[in-house]
C-alpha cells in the first residue's frame, strides 16, 4: 500500500459507514481528515495548496458536520475517487448531494494591508451556470452581505464556470459528469484577511470572526438545499450542525472543570468573622471599619493559571463549543487574578471586569425603588422567626422532592459558622450560617431561590455532557440571581424589604466604585435610605468583601433583565438547562437543536402553582417591577 494514496479499501470503508449512518472520522494520507457526522446531503471540501502557504483556511470547514480536508497532492491519488464515491452514496441515501469546495483567494500585493472597505470582493461564489442552485446561491450571498468585519460590510461576487476549483488546482470533480444527476457543486473563494501576504502568519482574531460567519452562511445554504432537493424534515438551519463531539472536547471540559472545582471563589473572598466584626463595629459606634479575616488560599493562583492555559482549547473544531470554553477560560483567569489580589485595590478592578459595575439606568431604578419603599408604611407586626436548624429541615425536604424526580440530586445541607451570608449554595450544597434567623414567611421564597434555582441548575448542568454547565458558563451569575429573585416573586414571597435590600446593594456598589469608604457607605444606607443598622452592615460587608466585590449589583440587574426577556417572549425553560448567561441562550438553543445537549430533568416546583403562572403572565404582559410594587405590595 502506498502511504501517499487513498486506497480502494479506505473508500469502501467510508461508504459502508455512511450507508449504516455511522460517524466517519478517519485520517487521510499525507495530511487531512474525513469527518461525516451522519447521513447528510452535503459535504465541504478544502485542499491544502502544495505551492503556497495557506495557514488557517482549513478551519473554515472544520465546524461543519460533513467535511474533508486534504493535501492537494492527493487529488489524483484517490481524493477525486473518494469524493465521487461519497457523492454517489449520499445521493442514493438522501436523494441529493451538494459539494462546496472552499479556498482562499490570492491576495494581490496592492491590497495587502488595506482595510476591508478598500479591498475588492471578500467572497466569490462559484457556480457551473446561471439558474442552477439559484436559491442556495442567494441564501449564501445574503448571509455574507450581513457580515461586518472591522465595521465594514463584506462584498460578494458570483462567478460562473464549468471548472469549479482553486485557480492553481485541477477540479476535484468534472462538473459535466454531474449533469442530469441529483449531485451538485459550488465553490467559495474567500479573501484571506486572516493571514499575511505569504499565507504563513495567522491573524487568529480575524479568522475567528470569519469562521463563525462562514459557518452560518454554509448552514443556511445547506438548509435551503435540503428543503428543496430532499425529503428530510428540517425546521431550523442549526439542526444541520454537528451532533457528535470529539474526545478532545471532553478532555478539555474535564480539565477546565477540575481547575474550577479546585477552589471556591466566593468562600475565598468571604470573611470568616462576620459576627465578631459586627460586634466590633457596634463598639466603635459605627465610626471605624472592623477588621475582616479570610480563609488561607490553599493554592498558588499563578501555578493554577499555568495549568489553565496549557489546556488546548484551540483543538476544538466546533466554533460554538470553542467560544464557550474560551469565554470560561477568560473568566477563570480573571477570578484567579482577583484571588491573588484579595484585600488590595486591584481586587475591585478585577471584580468590575468579571461582574461589571453599575449602569446609570440600574442606579436610577434602584434609587426609585428605595424612595418608593420608604414612602410605604412598614408592617410593624412582629414576625415569627425560624432558626438555622428549622430552615435546614425545610431545605432537606425540598431537596428530597427533587431527588425523587432525579436520583442524582445528592445535595447536602450544612449549618456552618464560617460564611458571611445567612444562606448560600456552594458546590451544589446548601450552606446556612449558624447564627442566622429568618422570618418564617421568607423560608419558602428562600428555598425556591437557593434550591429551586441554584441547586436545580447545578444538577441540571450535571446531567449535560459538559461540566461547564454545572460549574457555570462565563457571566452566569446575573442570569442565575435574576431567576432566583424571580422565583421569590412568582411564589408570592418577594417582600418590600427584600426589594429594598436588592436596591441597596446596587447603591452600595455604586458608592464603593465611586471611592466611598466602608463607613461612609454604611451611613449612606442607614441614614439616607432607612436600612436598619444590622441590614446596612450586612449589605456593606458583602459589597466590600475581598477588597470590593461588585457581584451584588447583579441581583437587581439580573431580575430586571429577566423581566425584559420574558416580555419579549423568551422561554423560561431554556434558563434551567444549566448555569448560563443571557448571551448564551442562542448557543444553548443551537446545541439543543443539534442534540448535543439534552432537555433538563428538573423544573422548578413553583412552576406547578397556578398563582405563580398568573404572576408570570403579568410579566409577559409588560408589568415592571415598579408596577408590581404599586399593585401588589402597597
Amino acid at each position: 500500500m502506498n502511504s501517499n494514496t487513498i486506497t480502494d479499501e479506505f473508500i469502501q470503508n467510508v461508504c459502508a459507514k455512511i450507508r449504516k449512518n455511522k460517524i466517519v472520522r478517519m485520517n487521510l494520507p499525507v495530511w487531512g481528515r474525513v469527518h461525516i457526522d451522519r447521513q447528510l446531503p452535503f459535504l465541504c471540501l478544502y485542499r491544502l495548496p502544495v505551492k503556497r502557504g495557506d495557514i488557517g483556511t482549513e478551519k473554515l470547514v472544520l465546524s461543519e458536520a460533513s467535511y474533508i480536508i486534504a493535501d492537494e497532492s492527493l487529488t489524483d491519488n484517490g481524493l477525486s475517487k473518494l469524493i465521487e464515491a461519497i457523492s454517489k452514496t449520499i445521493s442514493e441515501e438522501c436523494g441529493a448531494f451538494l459539494l462546496i469546495e472552499i479556498w482562499s483567494m490570492f491576495l494581490p500585493e496592492e491590497e495587502n494591508g488595506l482595510s476591508l472597505e478598500n479591498q475588492r470582493e471578500v467572497f466569490t461564489i462559484v457556480s457551473k451556470k446561471r439558474g442552477l442552485l439559484t436559491p442556495e446561491i442567494e441564501a449564501m450571498k445574503n448571509r455574507f452581505l450581513r457580515i461586518k468585519i472591522d465595521k465594514f460590510s463584506a462584498s460578494v461576487g458570483i462567478k460562473y464556470t464549468t471548472a469549479i476549483a482553486p485557480p492553481e488546482m485541477q477540479p476535484i470533480i468534472n462538473t459535466k459528469s454531474l449533469s442530469g444527476t441529483s449531485r451538485y457543486m459550488l465553490g467559495l473563494a474567500v479573501k484571506p484577511i486572516y493571514q499575511d501576504q505569504e499565507g504563513r502568519q495567522l491573524y487568529p482574531f480575524e479568522l475567528s470572526k470569519l469562521q463563525e460567519c462562514v459557518s452560518k452562511a454554509l448552514k443556511k445554504t445547506f438548509f435551503t438545499f435540503v428543503k428543496k432537493h430532499t425529503t428530510a424534515v428540517v425546521t431550523d438551519y442549526r439542526e444541520l450542525g454537528r451532533t457528535g463531539v470529539t474526545k478532545e472536547v471532553y478532555k478539555i471540559d474535564d480539565a477546565m472543570a477540575k481547575i474550577e472545582d479546585s477552589f471556591d471563589f466566593l468562600l475565598q473572598v468571604s470573611p470568616v468573622n462576620s459576627k465578631g466584626a459586627w460586634k466590633e463595629f457596634q463598639a466603635s459606634e459605627f465610626k471605624k471599619r472592623p477588621v475582616f479575616y479570610y480563609r488561607p488560599r490553599p493554592f498558588d493562583p499563578s501555578l493554577v493559571k499555568r495549568e489553565l492555559f496549557n489546556i488546548p482549547i484551540e483543538e476544538i473544531e466546533d466554533p460554538v463549543l470553542s467560544e464557550i470554553f474560551l469565554q470560561k477560560r477568560d473568566e477563570i483567569d480573571r477570578k484567579l487574578t482577583m484571588l491573588n489580589d484579595r484585600e488590595t485595590a486591584n481586587f475591585l478592578y478585577g471584580s468590575m471586569q468579571v461582574y461589571g459595575g453599575v449602569e446609570d439606568d440600574l442606579l436610577e431604578t434602584a434609587i426609585k425603588l428605595l424612595k418608593m419603599i420608604s414612602n410605604i408604611k412598614p408592617d410593624k407586626k412582629p414576625k415569627e422567626m425560624v432558626d438555622a436548624v428549622e430552615f435546614a429541615r425545610a431545605a432537606k425536604k425540598e431537596i428530597a422532592y427533587y431527588k425523587k424526580i432525579c436520583p442524582t440530586v445528592d445535595a447536602k445541607v450544612e449549618i456552618r459558622d464560617d460564611i458571611a451570608s445567612g444562606a448560600m449554595v456552594s458546590g451544589g450544597n446548601f450552606l446556612i450560617y449558624r447564627g442566622s434567623s429568618f422570618p418564617k414567611d421568607r423560608i419558602e421564597p428562600l428555598i425556591h431561590h437557593e434550591i429551586g434555582t441554584h441547586i436545580l441548575t447545578y444538577f441540571n448542568g450535571l446531567s449535560q455532557p459538559f461540566k461547564q454547565l454545572h460549574t457555570g458558563l462565563r457571566g452566569y451569575d446575573e442570569m442565575q440571581e435574576g431567576i432566583a429573585v424571580l422565583s421569590e416573586y412568582l411564589c408570592g414571597g418577594l417582600t418590600l424589604n427584600r426589594i429594598k435590600i436588592l436596591a441597596a446593594r446596587v447603591v452600595a456598589v455604586h458608592a464603593m466604585i465611586g471611592g466611598a469608604t466602608f463607613v461612609e457607605t454604611f451611613h449612606l444606607l442607614k441614614d439616607e435610605y432607612g436600612l436598619l443598622p444590622k441590614s446596612a452592615f450586612t449589605v456593606t460587608t458583602r459589597v466590600y468583601r475581598g477588597g470590593g466585590l461588585t457581584k451584588d449589583a447583579v441581583y437587581l440587574r439580573g431580575f430586571l433583565h429577566i423581566f425584559d426577556y420574558l416580555k419579549d417572549g423568551g422561554k423560561l425553560d431554556l434558563l434551567f438547562v444549566g448555569k448560563i448567561a443571557a448571551s448564551h441562550i442562542p448557543l444553548i438553543q443551537e446545541l439543543l437543536l443539534r442534540k448535543i445537549l439534552i432537555e433538563p430533568p428538573l423544573s422548578p416546583r413553583y412552576l406547578e402553582d397556578k398563582e405563580a403562572l398568573k404572576r408570570l403572565q403579568m410579566i409577559r404582559n409588560g408589568h415592571s417591577i415598579l408596577d408590581i410594587i404599586r399593585k401588589e405590595m402597597v
